[in-house]
């Protein structure tokens, strides 16, 4: 019980009635609400450009870093947090919260998360066309009504405040948005199990092409239906569709051959990470990416003139070898960052020493990492070591403050390379 209760005596709980815990119960919640609404303050300045200069791709990267699990546990927390608090722009003038009216009540401890939810979901359902004050005075509606009233009454109240503003409700589309999903689990034998779902059009495309892969085949008088089943013709005419798709000459194979590009940068900016280099001659990118490419790709040099011509090319050379990449897949087993669950044939192969700082492309001086948490380690102040052969990360000061070296567990009950 908090000691800044002011309606409930200063006992011990067990000496409490039962009304007594009740009060006790709804203070301690409005303060816990208030509480929340603090964390919404830091997270929604953080957005204001604080994740990025940390290295991170997004405040909802940081915020799940910081707060120790995933995106997805904290992405409606985050959207919450800058929904209900005011940002600011370049030259630090105030921009005004998308709800501030939520937002003061969510401050006061007077609604919880689930009740701002509820307002943010109706508030974004208004069309484009209601003015401002009508707007304004909506938002005011039902944070008056969430002050007092439970989920259902204020979701009747959202759905009310709804039909009155848009009573004819979004209109139709003629083509609705393809629907695919496919989810899979493998088993500690291996064996994989897939479950998924196809829209209408995509999954008539792909029973045109798995149905005559099924049928049994009338020429082949070992072909019996009584001995193999139609659940066994699906599965091996589902691999026949995998093998057709790997022997594609466009088909990524297994240990994540990468693509031949092209990068153009002196070598001055390429160690400085500073100024830009241009990828396959077309698209401009800057040097620390450029930096990030150089890990693991097959590089070409090109030797330009001082007017930008080119002089000479050089030949193609492959920094990471298929043979270190399987090698580091035994080791690794994935990403190598403390909590990545990606697997090799997701991961890049990083220098723990920069190639072009005389780091060598070797076992001792690689090690795997996926794409988000490679960029993070170019961009931010993690760090990396080898110790005994293995890879060994130092977090941030702002994420501890003893800075510990973490390793990846999640991938040591898998056998690994001496």
């Amino acid at each position: 019980m908090s000691e800044t209760s002011s309606l409930v005596p200063q006992r011990e709980l067990w000496q409490l009635t039962a009304r007594e815990k009740a009060a006790a119960l709804r203070e301690e919640l409005m303060s816990l609400w208030q509480q929340e609404s603090r964390v919404y303050r830091i997270i929604a300045d953080l957005d204001n450009g604080g994740s990025r200069e940390l290295g991170y791709a997004s405040t909802t990267a940081l915020v799940a870093e910081i707060a120790r699990t995933s995106s997805a546990a904290v992405r409606k927390m985050v959207a919450r947090a800058i929904a209900l608090n005011p940002s600011h722009g370049v030259g630090g003038a105030e921009i005004p919260a998308a709800a501030p009216l939520t937002g003061q009540a969510a401050a006061e401890g007077a609604i919880s998360a689930q009740h701002a939810d509820a307002i943010l979901a109706a508030l974004r359902s208004i069309p484009a066309t209601v003015s401002a004050q009508e707007r304004e005075r909506t938002e005011k509606t039902l944070v008056d009504l969430a002050r007092n009233a439970g989920m259902p009454e204020l979701a009747q109240g959202c759905q009310r405040l709804r039909d009155t503003l848009d009573p004819d409700g979004a209109e139709p589309r003629d083509t609705p948005e393809p629907a695919r999903s496919m989810r899979w689990h493998t088993r500690k034998d291996g064996s994989v199990k897939f479950d998924g779902y196809l829209d209408p059009i995509s999954g008539a495309k792909t029973l045109a092409l798995l149905e005559p892969l099924a049928a049994a085949r009338k020429d082949d008088p070992s072909d019996n239906p009584l001995v193999r089943g139609q659940a066994e013709r699906n599965g091996d005419a589902f691999m026949e569709m995998v093998t057709l798709a790997a022997s594609h000459p466009d088909s990524p194979n297994r240990s994540g051959t990468r693509a031949d590009l092209i990068v153009t940068i002196t070598l001055n900016d390429l160690k400085k990470e500073l100024g830009k280099a241009c990828l396959d001659m077309v698209t401009d990118i800057t040097a620390s990416e450029a930096r990030i490419l150089a890990c693991d790709c097959k590089i070409i040099p090109a030797i330009l003139d001082g007017e930008g011509q080119p002089l000479e090319m050089g030949r193609a050379k492959r920094l990471v070898t298929e043979a270190i990449r399987y090698m580091l897949a035994i080791r690794d087993c994935g990403c190598a960052f403390p909590g990545c669950t990606r697997k090799p044939r997701h991961c890049e192969a990083h220098h723990v020493l920069p190639w072009h700082a005389g780091g060598k492309t070797d076992l001792g001086n690689l090690v795997l990492l996926c794409g988000y948490h490679h960029r993070l380690l170019h961009n931010s102040d993690w760090t990396l070591r080898m110790v005994n052969g293995m890879p060994e990360f130092t977090p941030p000061a702002f994420l501890d403050p003893w800075r510990k070296p973490r390793t990846n567990t999640i991938h040591t009950a898998q056998p690994r390379a001496a």
